[in-house]
């Protein structure tokens, strides 16, 4: 995959792979330590992906250290050919000009998804018997530990603020770089981790996989108030590299960024389960990660299983899950935010999507302890057996309905009996063994991804000259882009088709192919004012020029270009517009 962008309001985050370099993690907490110590110089910055053509690092890293000395690092991407920088916004322009640069893209703020306000202390007697959350049983957790699912030897990742130590949360693991994985000065990922994996014993709470193993990476620093989406990104891949089975993220923000796409759909073909909360703006607006593909989005419902009033309502919605007054673990002993704002460390009710995300995460580690399957498979289980709350069928509000443990479990028993389905019982010893246990592992394994290198690109961009355009807008109202895609195909004009999608429920979805070889063309829309995700595909998985051909494609919005001459690519080319930080 290959991009071809300029930072404009229009252009956010472009990327082809994520690969994490080994020191990625030392720069980075190096670095920030540096800019926090650095107050003198209060000229604006800014913090981007910088990706250096290919083969031209070393070249890149001399102009950097030459002409660019006020940047600072914060990740190494080598494998894409990008660094994260901070810059001076003075310095922007003459970096996208330099020869060693490809371009350069904005990196993105995500935040925790919990109510401030919603926390309230819960006194647990000391020594008493221990207290089952309603989440506990509105989820059908406890008929699931029955039937010999709880989570043994499934390892779910928590990225958050870090989960603190607590007689609850046994063994909890994680790297202590860039932060250290069991410090939570905000209080969100502890609470968060009991949900998930709280242990069943004769005190304090319960989660819904007690078996489960949690991985903590911390992302959020002790204030808590965000983080930024490479360092999101950086920190899956540290739950993949440490074994993550499945990863819960109660964060997110409204701005996309397309190396998070990559990302998670990158994890999801190596069989890894994404869990994201669907956000607490209460309206409409897609929140990210949980809205991109293959992540599962979870919507917030209170103990009476009505949506919550703060809870995201749209078309990315998967699932629904508890999360107003949800009880779970809170840090015992250091600075905690949240802890403070109760008087009371141990155990308190926290309200939002952050809380309803982590019973969906237990839910499928449940699933996992019992059934070999694939990822699309647990996701198929839980959405096919949801308790339907609201309209009939899907809606906006409540995904496929209420998230049930027990019932997905029967789906995967049910399904794993077809001769066309290959779905096989774990080897968990916390579950029943299977009377004649199947001997293959899961079929139809995700193929691998297209490579990204681009072969010797034209050096100048080929002019598209158009015939016969038709139905073209010249002109829009104010709330409408007008969209332009000129496209000149090469002679496998099969291979190649386009689409742009609308990044929430207000917009336009517009997509084409079919085409004549060697074919010029142009579409010319209006389109009302959104963020959308342009991508051009090859089938073949060699652009559009130049092995068939010099075939290429430009983008405009309202008449400025975004993408000039682009086709040297693999097997799509992708960016964003409309995405502006107004949001």
């Amino acid at each position: 995959m290959h991009f071809n962008s300029i930072i404009i309001p229009f252009l956010l985050s472009l990327s082809t792979s994520l690969v994490k370099s080994d020191d990625s993690q030392r720069l980075r907490r190096r670095n920030e330590e540096r800019s926090n110590n650095n107050n003198v110089d209060e000229e604006p910055e800014r913090r981007v992906f910088v990706q250096y053509k290919a083969g031209l690092r070393s070249d890149f890293e001399s102009r950097i250290q030459q002409r660019f000395s006020r940047t600072r690092m914060h990740y190494d991407f080598p494998d894409m050919d990008t660094l994260v920088l901070t810059v001076k916004e003075n310095d922007l322009a003459d970096l996208r000009r330099d020869p060693s640069v490809e371009s350069v893209h904005n990196d993105v703020p995500r935040y925790p998804f919990y109510i401030p306000e919603s926390v309230k202390r819960r006194e647990l007697q000391d020594g008493g018997n221990q207290q089952i959350p309603y989440g506990i049983d509105m989820v059908q957790a406890q008929q699931a530990w029955a039937a010999g699912a709880t989570g043994a030897n499934i390892k779910v990742c928590v990225v958050d603020t870090g989960v603190a130590e607590h007689p609850d949360l046994l063994d909890v693991t994680g790297p202590d770089l860039p932060l250290p994985f069991s410090a939570d000065g905000v209080g969100h990922g502890t609470h968060c981790a009991g949900t998930i994996a709280a242990a069943d014993n004769s005190f304090g709470v319960v989660g819904v996989a007690p078996n489960a193993e949690i991985i903590s990476v911390k992302v959020f620093s002790d204030d808590g108030l965000y983080a930024y989406s490479s360092g999101i990104l950086s920190a899956a891949q540290e739950c993949q590299s440490l074994g993550a089975d499945i990863i819960s993220m109660s964060l997110g923000g409204p701005l996309p960024n397309i190396f998070e796409l990559l990302g998670y759909r990158n994890l999801e073909r190596d069989g890894i389960i994404t869990v994201a909360a669907a956000g607490n703006f209460g309206n409409s607006l897609w929140s990210f990660p949980a809205s991109y593909p293959g992540v599962v989005s979870v919507a917030a419902v209170d103990e009476n299983k009505v949506k919550a009033s703060f809870s995201q309502t749209n078309r990315q919605v998967d699932i629904a899950a508890p999360g107003v007054d949800v009880l779970s673990t809170l840090p015992q002993d250091g600075a905690c935010d949240i802890c403070d704002s109760i008087d009371e460390y141990s155990y308190g009710t926290i309200s939002g999507t952050s809380m309803a995300c982590p019973h969906v995460a237990g839910v499928l580690a449940l699933l996992k302890s019992k059934y070999n399957a694939t990822a699309s498979e647990y996701i198929a289980a839980i959405e096919n057996t949801a308790e339907d709350l609201g309209r009939v069928g899907r809606d906006n509000n409540y995904g496929h309905g209420l998230v049930q443990a027990y019932e997905a479990l029967q789906y995967l028993e049910n399904i794993s009996s077809r001769s066309d389905v290959n779905i096989n019982q774990s080897n968990d010893p916390a579950t029943e063994a299977p009377t004649n246990p199947p001997t293959n592992p899961p079929t139809n394994p995700p193929t691998n991804p297209p490579t990204n290198s681009p072969t010797n690109p034209p050096t100048n961009p080929p002019t598209i000259l158009l015939t016969n355009p038709e139905n073209e807008a010249t002109s829009c109202n104010e709330n409408e882009f007008l969209f332009e895609l000129k496209l000149l195909t090469d002679n496998r004009a099969s291979e190649i088709s386009w689409t742009l999608d609308v990044q929430s429920d207000v917009g336009t979805n517009l997509n084409g192919g079919g085409y004549n070889n060697d074919e010029a063309l142009s579409v010319k829309k209006c389109i009302a004012k959104s963020c959308y995700i342009f991508t051009m595909s090859d089938s073949g998985d060699d652009g559009i020029c130049c092995s068939h051909g010099n075939g290429a494609y430009s983008i405009f919005i309202d008449n400025e270009v975004l993408v000039n001459g682009g086709g040297d690519f693999g097997s799509e080319d992708i960016i964003t517009l409309g995405c502006n930080n107004e949001w």
